[in-house]
């Protein structure tokens, strides 16, 4: 504890954020304890605005007017829209 306090850091006050967080953070199993693998998203599951376009029959600029509105599931990464596959084709199914 006494480490935690003489942290050498130069924001006044830090070690009342940092002190408490170290009795509240969450405790793990130990070693024998075995991390849930996180498969990532492949080429063919991200698609483009242009690609959403061509599988639901519309022009691109009514993708991106409906993916600004939120009527399409997509995540805006800077100024370039994705559209996950499996989302559009349960949009599509329902």
């Amino acid at each position: 504890m006494q480490d935690v306090l003489r942290c050498g850091c130069t924001v006044p006050g830090l070690w009342r954020i940092v002190l408490p967080m170290a009795f509240t953070a969450p405790q793990t199993a130990g070693p024998s304890a075995v991390a849930p693998v996180r498969r990532g998203l492949t080429r063919d599951e991200v698609l483009t605005a242009a690609e959403v376009g061509e599988l639901l029959h519309l022009p691109v600029s009514t993708v991106y007017y409906l993916a600004r509105r939120g009527e399409l599931p997509a995540c805006r990464l800077g100024r370039a829209w994705r559209f996950l596959r499996p989302r559009i084709e349960e949009l599509l199914s329902s």
